[in-house]
């Protein structure tokens, strides 16, 4: 059967294959005096391997055997954009932990709170709105989470009436809670009557190692007024192991460990912190046994 190429000329199935040689092409032309010309030349060599397909930058990086990008590198802090949404029970934003600190609303009313590692806000605004807080400072080491949560409160500021209460008791800031040095606690002054710290502690602790951990307690403590209140919901430390593979340092943090969650209560009452006692909030019921962590109350004297 003949096949015809492009240019509707014909192949039988006979030729050699002339691909890979050089070919002489005759071309024949007439000249003004109506005298027939030939001019000889020659056709480029043409390599008769098969090409791969075409591939994009980024398939060819991987090919070459650089590592992919993990994404979990962006969220070594816990700093999850959507957080919120393994916490909310229905369409409307319902975190359940405000049950627990429902059953003592007296805590917030009227009192300056600090909410330690607030990610995009969700829970500290429902927490100031709800509680009707003198004031409440979010605090997250995310800049891009404090951004939205920012943008959310300016949002509720230009919709709401001017005066004081919710939604102008509430900002967020960037910045990490542990400080550089130890040194710099002995600046430290007293400034809120609650401090929450809701699920941030493992994040700290695999960031910044038993010292990191312990100096944060102790600047929460020092950050407090007399008959201040801690309000902490610590992770439990099976957690810890599913994440320390989300970096390379992360990794040797975790092997170096020594300070247990079930340790904190011991270290919070003792005399190198100073918590005069604790006592247990409640337990959130939520549906994934992960999130059912005890909010503990830790008070100053």
């Amino acid at each position: 059967m003949d096949l015809e190429n492009n240019n509707n000329t014909q192949f039988t199935g006979k030729e050699p294959e002339k691909c890979a040689q050089k070919r002489k092409l005759s071309i024949t032309f007439e000249d003004k005096t109506g005298e027939t010309k030939r001019l000889k030349t020659e056709e480029p060599i043409v390599d008769a391997t098969p090409r791969p397909p075409p591939q994009s930058p980024k398939k060819r990086l991987q090919l070459n055997g650089k590592p992919r990008h993990n994404r979990d590198d962006n969220f070594t802090y816990g700093n999850y954009k959507h957080y919120y949404g393994k916490r909310i029970l229905d369409k409307d934003f319902h975190d359940i932990r405000l049950d627990v600190l429902a059953t003592k609303p007296e805590l917030f009313r009227g009192k300056q709170l600090l909410d330690i590692g607030c990610n995009s806000g969700h829970l500290s605004i429902q927490i100031a709105r709800t509680f009707e807080a003198k004031s409440l400072v979010g605090l997250d080491i995310d800049r891009g989470l404090v951004k939205d949560a920012q943008s959310t409160i300016s949002h509720l500021k230009r919709q709401a009436a001017p005066g004081q209460g919710f939604p102008h008791n509430t900002r967020f800031m960037h910045g990490n809670y542990v400080l550089e040095d130890d040194v710099l606690l002995e600046i430290e002054r007293q400034q809120f009557d609650v401090i929450l710290c809701l699920s941030v502690t493992k994040w700290i602790h695999l960031n910044f190692c038993d010292a990191g951990l312990k100096q944060a307690f102790r600047r929460m403590y020092l950050q407090l007024r007399p008959g201040g209140k801690l309000i902490l919901e610590p992770q439990s430390f099976d957690g810890y192991k599913r994440r320390k593979k989300l970096s390379e340092k992360i990794r040797e943090n975790y092997n170096a460990i020594k300070f247990r969650p079930e340790q904190f209560t011991e270290y919070l009452l003792s005399s190198e912190v100073g918590f005069a006692k604790m006592d247990l909030m409640g337990t959130p019921e939520h549906c994934e046994a992960g999130f059912k962590r005890p909010i503990q109350i830790f008070t100053k004297a």
